[in-house]
């Protein structure tokens, strides 16, 4: 097999968040297991929505990073709650990918062309290129959407919606294969088009930290959230909601997004909540800094179909025990698992009994939580075995 890759995203480091991570460990994994792995992604400008300032002005940016060919496209970007501005801006890569993006393809001819979703149009835009390719359509589906757009407020439901859905079910019947992050999505799948897709489950599985084993600090009790300050995570409302202080915790924010001035603002205002903001910090640097706290927590401010946050994995292979407000697949991974406590998405008196056992564990209790993460992340999320099988899918097809 011809082992050539172009991943086709909408965001890719330097920004930062779940979404751009994992497809840059995707690149990273498929080049180490001899793949020549190409990217063609956005002008990068998550989670922001304006273009950052070192790209500005540029239609097209090659450069090369970690062994992996960058080409970089043209968008107009947006991160705005309109419907219009967000259309527009999928519209938009749209259209650099078959200017910018598909002639250079049909001169490389790679076997795979591997498209992430959402952005909706841009899975179904890639899906079209990747066949007229010739190559093997690998559809790489992170969100349920439009349901997922739907469950957030995003948009309502109407004839636009239908437009949608009818958008997504061309776009799974275009692709050879569908690659789902959660076991909901791959179920979604089956269910719009029973049995006519090859699918695997490619969890953003991490390898195990190596200070996962280390013993966590002495003194008050530090739960930390690390990642989006978006409306879906809703970390604004739980600091209004919940007085850490008063529960004997310490609570400390590290990311960027919509909500980081709010955020600051009521930190400002009450000091005595025992919150604390530190800002965003290179992808590098979070599994030291995860070392120095004893919980995480990870919400969900609604029940989103097919959504199991990648923090639930980079908590597990951190050793870090979880405060999870949220519903679905990842509520049932932590439960089942015996990794943490689960409260109902929005559930803040739920949420705050839930740091109250936290509070009150023994030290061997909580080590036990401890070392069932790190069973899980030497056993069923093992990221090594899970990559191995991938490589296998792949050049099965």
């Amino acid at each position: 097999m011809n082992k050539s890759v172009t991943i086709i995203c909408n965001s890719y480091p330097p920004e930062k968040g779940a979404g751009p991570t994992r497809i840059y460990n995707l690149a990273q994994m498929l080049r180490d297991h001899g793949y020549k792995v190409e990217v063609v992604t956005a002008m990068p400008n998550y989670p922001t929505g304006r273009i950052f300032p070192e790209y500005k002005g540029k239609i097209l940016q090659k450069e090369v990073a970690d062994g992996i060919s960058v080409r970089r496209i043209w968008l107009y970007p947006s991160n705005s709650k309109k419907v219009l501005n967000r259309v527009a801006s999928m519209v938009s890569q749209s259209i650099s990918l078959y200017m910018l993006a598909l002639p250079h393809l049909l001169k490389r001819r790679p076997s795979i062309v591997l498209v992430s979703s959402p952005p909706i149009l841009l899975g179904y835009t890639g899906m079209i290129i990747a066949r007229i390719t010739g190559a093997k359509a690998v559809l790489n589906v992170s969100d349920i959407w439009p349901l997922s757009a739907l469950e957030l407020g995003y948009i309502r439901p109407g004839g636009f919606y239908r437009y949608l859905e009818n958008l997504e079910k061309r776009m799974y019947w275009l692709s050879h294969v569908c690659v789902g992050q959660s076991r909901e999505i791959l179920d979604h799948v089956e269910k719009v088009l029973p049995g006519r897709k090859k699918k695997f489950l490619y969890r953003n599985l991490q390898e195990v930290s190596p200070y996962a084993d280390q013993p966590r600090p002495a003194g008050p009790k530090k739960i930390v959230y690390a990642g989006l300050l978006g409306i879906a995570q809703g970390v604004l409302e739980i600091c209004r909601r919940v007085n850490f202080a008063a529960l004997g915790v310490e609570f400390h924010i590290y990311g960027e997004g919509f909500e980081k001035p709010a955020i600051e603002q009521f930190i400002k205002d009450h000091p005595d909540h025992g919150i604390c903001f530190h800002g965003s910090i290179p992808g590098k640097e979070i599994p030291c800094m995860l070392s120095r706290h004893h919980a995480t927590l990870i919400p969900l401010t609604t029940l989103i179909h097919g959504a199991v946050p990648s923090k639930i994995f980079m908590a597990i292979s951190n050793a870090l025990p979880v405060l999870f407000s949220g519903a679905g697949e990842g509520a049932e991974i932590v439960r089942s698992s015996g990794i943490g406590w689960v409260s109902e998405p929005s559930d803040y008196e739920g949420l705050i009994e839930n740091i109250k056992r936290f509070g009150s564990l023994s030290k061997s209790e909580y080590e036990t939580i401890r070392q069932n993460c790190l069973k899980l992340s030497t056993g069923e999320f093992n990221k090594e075995s899970q990559d191995k099988l991938f490589d296998e899918f792949l050049q099965g097809l």
